[in-house]
């Protein structure tokens, strides 16, 4: 994809082509608003879309042929199905990691300690996940950081150097507050959307998806999750892939 700096670029010459044919009358006026909805579509898209790289790079699968894959979840640490999947999670003998909210977390210390304690990877997840989180300004984001990342190192005494954007938007008020904070975006490949869709088609999704350095995106805070969980570690056993924890996938630091 194009980059930011490309973009802007193209949007002035195809501007001043597009004022020149109108003025010529090559064109008619009504071209002269469209390299400008052209770059407003293209802007939309690279901070919709995490894996585009377009105002900030984030880490979205791993360059390998090894059939390992990392599962990640965002949104907890929630006190009934965050504790349910922690447990099929041992069961299959899976490490995970997990993206959580720093407001999340008051109230679940402990089992924000058994994450940890269980070999799992705690990531940023932002402090409050907010519906706004995609306007503020480097300053409020870098607030959000730095609060989610002292309530997860005040019960574990590790501080987190993996953030996910909340809803994978990449704006460039996020890309310098991930730079001002030496934190690593991570976005993923295979997006579960299990959120909005049944354990069932959730599954089929990722199953269409899967490759061998994949970042699954799941969600904890969901009821009933652990049967999606379940049944996606039961395929990914049968069909030789070993789940990892995102440091081990992508080699490099999870804390500071």
């Amino acid at each position: 994809m194009l980059s930011r700096k490309q973009n802007i670029i193209y949007f002035v010459l195809l501007q001043l082509a597009v004022i020149g044919g109108c003025y010529f009358h090559y064109l008619k006026p009504f071209a002269l608003p469209l390299p400008l909805l052209l770059f407003i579509a293209i802007e939309i898209y690279g901070a919709a879309t995490i894996s585009s790289g377009y105002h900030f790079t984030s880490v979205c699968s791993a360059d390998t042929e090894e059939k390992i894959v990392a599962l990640t979840f965002d949104d907890g640490p929630d006190k009934e199905t965050t504790q349910n999947i922690l447990s099929v999670l041992k069961e299959y003998e899976a490490k995970a990691s997990f993206f959580c909210i720093g407001k999340n977390i008051l109230g679940n210390e402990s089992l924000l300690q058994k994450i940890n304690s269980e070999g799992h990877l705690l990531g940023n997840h932002s402090s409050t996940h907010s519906n706004t989180f995609d306007i503020k300004g480097t300053k409020a984001i870098i607030e959000e950081i730095n609060l989610c990342n002292q309530a997860i190192a005040k019960v574990i005494d590790k501080k987190p150097l993996l953030f996910r954007p909340p809803y994978g938007v990449s704006t460039p008020p996020i890309g310098r507050a991930v730079k001002v904070t030496n934190m690593t975006s991570i976005g993923w490949s295979i997006r579960s959307l299990d959120t909005t869709k049944s354990p069932g088609q959730a599954l089929d999704r990722i199953k269409k998806q899967l490759h061998p350095g994949a970042i699954i995106l799941l969600h904890d805070g969901i009821t009933g999750n652990e049967t999606l969980v379940r049944n996606l570690l039961i395929y990914l056993r049968e069909n030789n892939y070993k789940v990892v924890p995102l440091d081990s996938l992508l080699n490099i630091r999870a804390y500071a």
